[in-house]
């Protein structure tokens, strides 16, 4: 019902759940696979080959792949870099918030995008 009334506004656009993303590189990016579109991380929901637009999710909780080497905690702040998750922002974009503990010794880890 609350949903059906915001629809209503006459400056609604969308709930901004998902986006066009353009893949912009030679490669093909995989249905699942974190992708930085400016400051906002989406997971995409198709693959999306080169030079064309697909559907990717801005929000909700996902487990991507991370840097072997972090032990991140529930909570931490994290960012993406090269594809994966990690907790030094340096040259990196922030992915949101770590939803579960995952070790040093593991490859992915859940996040809640864009918080």
């Amino acid at each position: 019902e609350s949903v059906e009334l915001i629809r209503q506004a006459k400056d609604f656009v969308e709930l901004g759940e998902t986006i066009d993303t353009k893949n912009s590189t030679a490669e093909v990016i995989k249905s699942g696979s974190p992708v930085a579109v400016g400051e906002l991380v989406v997971v995409a929901l198709t693959d999306i080959k080169p030079d064309d637009y697909g559907a990717a999710m801005a929000v909700g909780v996902f487990s991507l792949p991370k840097l072997s080497t972090d032990a991140i905690t529930a909570g931490a702040r994290v960012y993406l870099k090269g594809g994966k998750i990690q907790l030094d922002k340096t040259s990196a974009v922030a992915a949101g918030i770590a939803w579960e503990d995952a070790g040093a010794d593991t490859t992915e880890v859940a996040v809640k995008l864009n918080v």
